[in-house]
């Protein structure tokens, strides 16, 4: 009876909730579906907006989809016209037909993830011509679309947050396993080149080449001392090696464009070319830092990975959201 109650005094509040439709194509796990996961749940913080969602046919259902606990919920048609907000990243463009894209009548939230958006060789640059309002996961995502003069709507940069909670308690130095880490899920062939050439006798070296559980590459990274990660060239943010630094780990990551706001060479981490000459300088330096820098450049490296909460990120969006139908008019 007091259940029955509840719900008939809370069920005129959720139906006059809006509603911010999603989409994904999930075939693999990637940092982009998480993000997008984050953003799903940033609002279900919302008093005014719920999460739908809808997946399409060749999605995977394992456990590494982060909806997984909420396949039964997802939506079995693509009916845009039945939301108040479509929230679009990368390609899902594509799910619209090009005269929605053209003239959407409902606000388009677009997550951009990447510079690739602002490279007019990629297939990504033709959708900012479309009208949308903008979120980019980086300042430098932000600086490169807006540079290319074709972008559509504002812009806003909200950097990537990260999840604290959601981490391993960091451990002390003594008790990780792995005295160096060569994170090479997106450049195996380079990390093998690292792992043949770097000379470390008596020091327990692993490389990881193939994708794995996320609790289980958090605990790989949580054990060890020194993790050099390995991006693309080109990244919209990176947040592995805010991940690193979090965990406590000497962090070397090389210049991937997207981690320029949030890795400072020789301060909270070592920031080497991008060349395996220069890649493997860094790891030799870095194995043989002095105490008391290292202890600086750990203790600055959790500060850096303080400043980058997911608490942040969801205050920044749900300010945009509350607004956002001002914000549509305007454009």
């Amino acid at each position: 009876m007091l259940f029955d109650s509840f719900s008939s005094r809370i069920q005129p509040f959720l139906n006059n909730m809006k509603t911010v439709l999603f989409y994904r194509d999930f075939r693999r796990f990637q940092g982009g579906h998480l993000k997008v996961w984050d953003y799903f749940n940033h609002v279900m913080h919302s008093y005014s907006y719920r999460p739908k969602i809808y997946f399409s046919k060749r999605t995977v259902w394992d456990d590494t989809n982060p909806w997984l606990k909420l396949k039964d919920q997802a939506l079995t048609s693509w009916n845009p016209s039945d939301a108040d907000i479509l929230f679009l990243g990368g390609k899902d463009w594509l799910i619209l037909h090009k005269n929605q894209r053209k003239k959407s009548p409902i606000p388009v939230i677009n997550y951009v993830q990447h510079v690739r958006h602002a490279d007019p060789n990629e297939d990504l640059y033709s959708f900012l011509e479309y009208k949308a309002i903008r979120i980019c996961v980086s300042e430098e995502v932000a600086s490169a679309i807006e540079k290319t003069g074709k972008v559509n709507g504002p812009v806003f940069p909200i950097p990537n947050g990260i999840n604290l909670q959601d981490l391993p308690h960091p451990i002390d130095p003594s008790e990780k396993e792995i005295d160096v880490l060569i994170a090479a899920l997106k450049q195996p062939e380079l990390g093998l080149q690292i792992l043949r050439k770097f000379h470390a006798p008596g020091r327990q070296i692993k490389i990881l080449t193939a994708s794995m559980p996320r609790p289980d590459y958090l605990n790989t990274v949580h054990k060890a001392k020194v993790v050099v990660f390995l991006p693309d060239y080109r990244e919209g943010f990176y947040l592995p090696a805010i991940e690193g630094m979090a965990l406590g780990a000497l962090v070397v990551c090389p210049d991937c464009i997207g981690n320029r706001s949030f890795c400072y060479d020789n301060d909270n981490c070592l920031m080497p070319d991008y060349n395996l000459e220069s890649i493997l300088c860094a790891l030799d330096s870095v194995l043989h830092i002095d105490g008391s820098k290292k202890d600086r450049m750990i203790t600055r490296a959790y500060e850096t990975a303080d400043r980058y909460s997911i608490k942040k990120e969801r205050e920044s969006f749900l300010e945009i959201l509350e607004k956002i139908n001002h914000v549509w008019e305007k454009m």
